[in-house]
């Protein structure tokens, strides 16, 4: 019981420091990279004036047009299984996961909404994911597709313990 109230505090303590810490203005660069770290939510354009994102990518990216554009509907519309969620939650215990999708395929402007959206039911921590961006012909920034030899976006690839977890897909809504 005293572990638990512990817990409460500290819980209260950070929604009470975060909230104040929200309310300070981000700052972009001139580059439009948002983020502390300046090699994350790169741009580039396309031979076909497209903007695109490329390189180390985190959710505030998607915060902005034009990506906010398909980001925010389909996170919104999607409605995970909600039986399937309790199941999930524990199951991502020590797993962290790489992504690699692309701002400009139509596959991943409508699976990777709905992966964070799980995501953020599961409470899963951000600290433990990693999204690359990557360029039509499927390449990043610096080729960290080659080592995880992907070959179409999105791929998700997730790890416990440093090791490749292989497992089957299931649907997370079962509409369709």
């Amino acid at each position: 019981h005293m572990l638990k109230s512990h817990f409460r505090l500290l819980l209260f303590l950070l929604l009470a420091v975060g909230s104040s810490a929200c309310m300070r203005r981000a700052t972009y660069s001139a580059t439009e990279q948002s983020g502390i770290d300046p090699t994350e939510n790169r741009e580039e354009k396309t031979k076909a004036g497209e903007t695109i994102l490329i390189g180390p990518t985190t959710r505030v990216a998607f915060e902005k047009k034009p990506y906010s554009t398909w980001f925010h509907p389909a996170y919104l519309r999607y409605n995970p299984n909600a039986k399937i969620m309790e199941e999930l939650r524990p199951l991502l215990e020590n797993v962290s996961i790489k992504a690699f999708m692309g701002t400009w395929c139509i596959d991943s402007q409508r699976d990777l909404p709905r992966f964070y959206k799980v995501l953020d039911q599961a409470r899963f921590p951000y600290s433990r994911l990693e999204i690359i961006s990557l360029r039509e012909d499927k390449t990043g920034l610096a080729g960290e597709e080659k080592a995880d030899q992907v070959t179409a976006v999105p791929t998700f690839i997730l790890y416990r313990e440093g090791k490749e977890l292989e497992f089957k897909l299931i649907k997370l809504d079962r509409k369709r």
